[in-house]
């Protein structure tokens, strides 16, 4: 009989103690595959979206900008004029420039006003260069007109809204404290399409015409400001009167000033939220911050710096202190599976005395209980696993449902095979003692013993 087998059926025989010991082990070990899977595919996630655009323009802190505008999370940052827009998206070092528009929502999903152009702007992942098209038409067709609507894959699932259905906007959400401040109740928009799960924020988002969002806005601007005028009509009265007057000299002058300006060149009027920037070269991306500070005078954010020090100020000290205490289970698992086969091996003294009197070498009994050990860590390294990828599944539906980011559960990557490696060799760590009791074994000693 192989060693294997020996060892195998000592466990066997033993059923209670070595399920414990097993689950010990998966417990450790799920819960550090679940926090290396999850870290591993968010900031996967988070890179092919940070990737997407060079650089971020618009006004706040510069991780408030991009977590706006790329990711649609916080609070939007302050609005800029839209001619600032034309003005960088005719930049020399500039290949796109997409404007966003927010403060509306629907159901808690922001409504992003933006221009036709971005659905056909392919993401180029830096490292691979790799494009992929995160806006793609499942059912219907893009908007192309003012008060149109495009919902994300998931707005479409959460809300129910289908291809022809109508709905209004509120003013803020209530994340941020805001909601319903602005009536929109005359303003409705038409679903004209529903985009496929792409796996990123866009699928919690309503793209909208930017003109739809001005229009918005400017129709309850108006209505303020007729409210305050008939409030204030018997006060306007003598005015007017006296202005008739006055206007008897000027009347012409004025009426050809108000015909040129009259419109007061709506552009300038106009604001957005942020600017979406994608250049030619990444090298480039220094020399157009310092034109951005200098001359336009606004934030520029780079989404690719903003998530990586939001990674290494507030998220990697939070998975150091969960790695660390999966490792300290891990120990513990270790001196479980110690004090375990130990016992094991005072309970069976005389049957290790009649194997070597059979013949058994004292290290071949060494290496049983060492396959006894390894045995017990390798199924605990397995279930654990599978444990872990449960719980990271888990993790990325409540991701996806709340932040738009597909993280898959399934992948294993090369720190969390590192780290198997570790509870491996810790395992056979662990075996060494009582094997070593077991190599000592006194044959006549123990063949003696009732």
């Amino acid at each position: 009989m192989s060693l294997w087998k020996i060892a195998w059926n000592y466990l066997w025989d033993r059923k209670l103690t070595t399920c414990l010991t097993i689950l010990s082990v998966a417990i450790s070990v799920g819960l550090i595959s679940a926090i290396l899977t999850v870290l591993t595919e968010t900031r996967a996630r988070f890179e092919e979206e940070q990737s997407a655009y060079d650089v971020v323009v618009g006004q706040g802190s510069k991780l408030q900008l991009v977590l706006n505008a790329v990711y649609f999370l916080d609070r939007p940052t302050a609005n800029i004029p839209y001619s600032t827009y034309l003005e960088l998206k005719e930049h020399p070092d500039v290949t796109h420039a997409f404007p966003i528009q927010l403060g509306d929502s629907y159901k808690g999903f922001r409504i992003v006003g933006t221009v036709r152009e971005i659905f056909d702007f392919p993401w180029v992942k830096s490292s691979t260069k790799e494009s992929r098209y995160p806006y793609r038409i499942d059912t219907g067709e893009f908007f192309d007109g003012p008060m149109q609507a495009v919902l994300g894959h998931q707005v479409a699932q959460k809300t129910g809204l289908q291809i022809g259905d109508h709905f209004t906007g509120n003013h803020g959400t209530k994340d941020w404290g805001v909601m319903a401040a602005v009536d929109h109740s005359e303003d409705e928009f038409t679903v004209v399409g529903i985009m496929k799960a792409s796996g990123t924020s866009n699928d919690r988002a309503i793209f909208v015409n930017l003109q739809s969002v001005w229009d918005m806005h400017d129709d309850h601007d108006e209505s303020e400001t007729a409210g305050d005028a008939h409030t204030e009509k018997e006060a306007d009265e003598s005015d007017a009167h006296h202005d008739e007057e006055h206007q008897d000299g000027e009347g012409h002058h004025d009426e050809d000033h108000q015909d040129g300006e009259g419109h007061h060149d709506e552009e300038d009027d106009r604001e957005v939220s942020a600017v979406l920037i994608d250049l030619y070269s990444e090298v480039q991306r220094f020399q157009f911050i310092e034109y951005v500070n200098k001359e336009i005078r606004l934030t520029p954010a780079v989404p690719v710096f903003q998530i990586l020090n939001l990674y290494n100020q507030i998220l990697a000290p939070a998975v150091i202190i969960m790695l660390a205490v999966g490792y300290v289970i891990v120990v513990i698992s270790a001196l479980s599976i110690m004090i375990g086969l130990y016992l094991a091996i005072i309970q069976r003294k005389r049957d290790l005395a009649i194997m070597r009197a059979l013949g058994a070498t004292a290290p071949e009994i060494f290496g049983s209980v060492l396959i006894e050990a390894f045995l017990v860590t390798v199924m605990g390294i397995g279930a654990g696993w599978a444990l872990g990828k449960v719980v990271a599944l888990g993790i990325g539906q409540y991701m996806g449902q709340a932040y738009g980011l597909n993280v898959g559960g399934i992948s294993t990557s090369n720190q969390e095979i590192g780290f198997f490696a570790i509870v491996s060799m810790i395992g056979l760590l662990a075996g060494v003692v009582p094997a070593w009791q077991a190599y000592r074994t006194d044959v006549a000693k123990d063949l003696q013993a009732n």
